[in-house]
Parts: C-alpha cells; sequence; structure tokens
C-alpha cells in the first residue's frame, strides 16, 4: 500500500539550549511515509502550487544563500521533509512568531 500522507508522531517544546541550538524550538518527529521517495520536481505541478500558495517562500534563502534559493531547490528537487521544514518556518513567520531556525534530519527509522 502507497503511504502518500504525512503523519506527526510527536511535537516536543524544548524551552531553552538543546541538541540543536541555544534557543527554544519545537521538535517535531514525522513520518512522511512513501513520499520519501519523491522529490519535488518528479510531483506535477508541485513548485506552482506551493509559490502561488506561500508566495513569500521567495524570501527563504537556503543553501544558494540569495532570495528565492529555496524555492530554487524546490524547482530542482529537493526532499518533502525539507520543504515541510520551510512551510513550518514560514507558517510560523506569518502567525508572528518569527525564528528562522530549521533542521531536518532523519532517524534510524525509514521515512521519519
Amino acid at each position: 500500500m502507497t503511504k502518500k500522507y504525512i503523519e506527526f508522531l510527536s511535537i516536543t517544546a524544548l524551552r531553552g539550549p538543546n541538541i540543536w541550538t541555544y534557543r527554544p524550538v519545537l521538535e517535531a518527529r514525522v513520518d512522511i511515509g512513501d513520499l520519501e521517495d519523491c522529490p519535488s520536481n518528479t510531483i506535477p505541478g508541485f513548485y506552482e502550487r506551493l509559490s502561488s500558495w506561500l508566495p513569500s517562500l521567495i524570501e527563504h534563502r537556503c543553501s544558494y544563500e540569495e532570495r528565492g534559493g529555496f524555492l530554487r531547490r524546490v524547482q530542482e528537487g529537493t526532499w518533502p521533509a525539507h520543504i515541510l521544514e520551510h512551510v513550518t518556518l514560514e507558517l510560523q513567520n506569518l502567525a508572528g512568531l518569527p525564528g528562522g531556525f530549521g533542521k531536518a534530519r532523519e532517524t534510524s527509522r525509514r521515512s521519519v
């Protein structure tokens, strides 16, 4: 059975310095299922839908260190966990909770 949905397994508020950063952060354990094998450039229309839904993602620089860098990564093909990281940061920012720290990491369990 193909599992093309995302399941949030846990969300933990880390209130002070922690293993990720010196600031408070939310740590989420997410199972991305079979989407793990689907980079963004293999999903028809994904870039267009994401960039029109959250146009402010244009400000995310990502590894290119320039405005639009993240959306460029989406267009070229990046992984769902990386996309979820940026979407989460942007939704927090739009809600008035600016952050800026995000990190997507794999675990020993496939798709988590």
